[in-house]
């Protein structure tokens, strides 16, 4: 990469400097300038912008900072997000955790039924047991800690990101594409939950960028399968994804087949035992979890007993919600990328889910940085300069015709200078052709204008010679640094870069992006259009219109939706510490809030239940059903005709609380708590979360 501090307008200035300045440099040592000076600038995507593009051009200068930033800003992103988005967040990882080392905490019937594996809780579980081990195991800490170190793995799948773009592409689509995914509000808002599908997604991108792609040195095989295999045993739909992308490698290796499906096999049935004996561990008996998964949601769909959507949703809604704004150009990269593997598995993806009666959002975000790689594809694109094709034609004709002209001039009288001259010519192309500048020191001729000398001066061939200065005197104004380019048409603009951004690596090597055509040299001069905004100007504006969109609803989404179900789980911690033993009743949709874990105290909690029909009973209601059909009679039948001892407090949405308030003062209870919950309220859901406490 060039300097952080040489922006292209700079360079450019430099560049033009030299030209004026230094003509009478050798023709070959300006020629060797001019390309250094085009790399350079062709490896600033960031640069020659605001101060924030300038600053992250300095944080990706190298791989450590590159890190350290990540980590930085996702820890960041743990702390600002503080809402609740789905139940699987708590109830598939920091409960569960909690239980196995404080010995209580809901275990939901999904555990009952052996239908989940003990191996992602396990690591909260290790970090909860260092806790209690050093007495540290504080409420603050159990719930932060893990996000935190959520916050960790999600800085390890971006750096990945940026290693898999590079390793495809290059280094700067690899910037823009790590760009995006910082920019994604659901990258935002999901990636620091405690959820197996934000695992899911980091396993997948790390694994993506260890996958032996054709053309590149890979890292062992060993390591790639073992990141599958754990995405696999954490999340068995994973295997979606994987068949397509093993099935390939598998294809291509066919003459070390065997050896390929030992290193396949034995790492799988390490993965797969482990899983055995950590599971078999906790369930107190064997377990195939993976199994009972895929047979309970795939084989069996009991995944639509909560709600089953169109074939369509995915495409239509799930995937045009989760990449918002970033669509545009996702679409744009993809139609421009040569190698589209990444997209065939995205579209892949989401095809064999669209399958599933039961979907959600979350289920396809792993297929999210995947799309972010094809942003990156485009925003780069754009930051490419352009050539004129009418001005590249017309220049190759003139050269080729002089070059001509004097070498059958050079026939007639091989001792006179035009020998020399058409040596000095074929240098300049061979040399690398590019716009260089050619010049005969013995003569004075030179291609950037007329020579200081005089028509008498130059001897024989004069004629030919006042020609080829006036074709390529023509030629050089047309493309001089800093002049004023004429208004072409819009078919005669051609990006450098249209037929080889990010050339399939099996003919060209992943590492072997070739942005500039042996045919099509790049001129990086500064002259554009007489009016209108260059191309990098648009690549920073559909940056800056990703960051004004995202913004608000990363901040909306992780600081405010949904976040009354979170706050009132402190309100009832601290009730618990001023009474002897507090009893709580969630008369809410079941696993509407954190439990234990987000209490850690002796406290008792009841909710309403929801387990799928797995007796399959005709016309089966489960207990939040029954529970709205008619609360008030639920209540008298569960307390009032039992006479059992009745909650301390009861949590329930605002509009829940309409609806019995009359009822529950009668039985001396009280409005003690309200917290704000959401602006759009959705079926049992409410804008507000009401707590009633009963009085002594």
């Amino acid at each position: 990469m060039g300097k952080p501090g040489n922006s292209i307008s700079t360079l450019r200035k430099r560049r033009k400097t030299r030209g004026d300045h230094d003509s009478s440099a050798p023709p070959v040592k300006r020629i060797v300038s001019t390309i250094v000076e085009e790399e350079e600038i062709s490896e600033l995507p960031l640069a020659d912008g605001p101060r924030t593009f300038s600053m992250l051009q300095r944080a990706i200068s190298s791989k450590k900072t590159l890190f350290t930033g990540l980590l930085l800003f996702r820890i960041f992103n743990a702390t600002l997000v503080q809402t609740y988005f789905v139940p699987d967040e708590y109830y598939q990882s920091v409960e569960v955790a909690h239980n196995m080392v404080f010995g209580y905490g809901l275990l939901t019937w999904e555990w009952k039924e052996g239908l989940r594996g003990y191996t992602y809780p396990l690591i909260f579980a290790a970090l909860y047991k260092v806790l209690a081990l050093f007495h540290l195991d504080h409420r603050s800490l159990l719930i932060k800690l893990p996000r935190l170190l959520q916050a960790v793995f999600a800085a390890i799948g971006d750096y990945h990101l940026f290693k898999l773009s590079n390793h495809l592409c290059d280094k700067a689509t690899a910037q823009w594409a790590l760009l995006s995914q910082l920019l994604s509000w659901f990258t935002f808002y999901c990636c620091t939950r405690t959820l197996t599908n934000s695992a899911e997604a980091v396993l997948t991108t790390v694994a993506l960028s260890h996958y032996p792609w054709p053309g590149r040195i890979s890292p062992p095989l060993w390591k790639f399968v073992s990141l599958v295999v754990a995405a696999v045993i954490i999340r068995p739909t994973a295997a979606i994804m994987w068949v397509p992308m093993v099935a390939w490698h598998l294809w291509r290796k066919q003459q070390s087949l065997v050896d390929v499906l030992k290193t396949y096999i034995l790492v799988g049935v390490c993965g797969l035992g482990l899983s055995l004996l950590i599971d078999g561990n906790f369930y107190g008996k064997w377990t195939m979890v993976q199994y009972n998964f895929l047979q309970f949601n795939v084989i069996n769909n009991m995944g639509s007993f909560y709600g089953s959507h169109p074939f369509h949703w995915y495409f239509t809604q799930g995937f045009p919600a989760i990449i918002g704004p970033h669509i545009v150009p996702f679409v744009i990269g993809v139609w421009k990328a040569r190698d589209k593997r990444l997209f065939y598995l995205l579209l892949w993806t989401l095809i064999i889910y669209s399958f599933l009666s039961h979907k959600e959002f979350r289920f396809i975000y792993p297929v999210l940085p995947l799309a972010m790689h094809y942003c990156g594809i485009c925003l780069h694109q754009l930051c490419l300069p352009v050539v004129l094709k009418s001005r590249k034609e017309k220049k190759k004709k003139v050269k080729a015709q002089a070059n001509k002209e004097a070498a059958e001039k050079a026939k007639m009288d091989p001792n006179s200078f035009l020998a020399k001259d058409v040596s000095d010519l074929s240098i300049g192309e061979n040399e690398g052709g590019t716009a260089a500048v050619m010049e005969d020191t013995s003569t004075g001729y030179s291609s950037t204008g007329y020579s200081s000398r005089d028509d008498s001066d130059i001897g024989m061939g004069s004629k030919l010679r006042k020609e080829e200065e006036e074709r390529a005197e023509k030629s050089n104004k047309e493309e001089s640094v800093g002049k004023t380019r004429p208004e072409t048409s819009g078919d005669e603009v051609k990006s450098i870069d249209d037929k080889h951004i990010c050339r399939d690596s099996e003919k060209n090597g992943a590492n072997s992006v070739e942005p500039y055509s042996e045919e099509e040299p790049a001129k990086l001069g500064s002259g554009t259009h007489k009016k209108g905004p260059t191309r990098a100007h648009i690549a920073k504006a559909i940056t800056l219109f990703l960051l004004v969109f995202n913004l608000p609803i990363a901040l909306y989404t992780g600081l405010i939706h949904q976040k009354g179900t979170v706050d009132v789980m402190k309100f009832v911690y601290d009730s618990s510490r001023k009474v002897d033993h507090l009893d709580a009743l969630f008369l809410m949709p079941c696993h509407s809030t954190p439990f234990y874990s987000y209490i850690h105290g002796n406290v008792t909690l009841n909710f309403l239940t929801c387990e799928p029909n797995l007796q399959n009973i005709p016309n089966y209601l489960d207990e939040a059903d029954i529970f709205y059909q008619n609360p008030k009679e639920w209540w008298k039948t569960e307390y009032l005709d039992k006479n059992s001892s009745l909650p301390t407090h009861v949590v329930m949405f605002s509009e829940l609380h309409q609806k019995l308030d009359v009822f529950l003062t009668r039985q001396h209870y009280r409005d003690c708590g309200r917290f704000f919950h959401t602006h759009f309220p959705e079926g049992r859901v409410s804008s507000h979360v009401n707590v009633k406490c009963r009085k002594y």
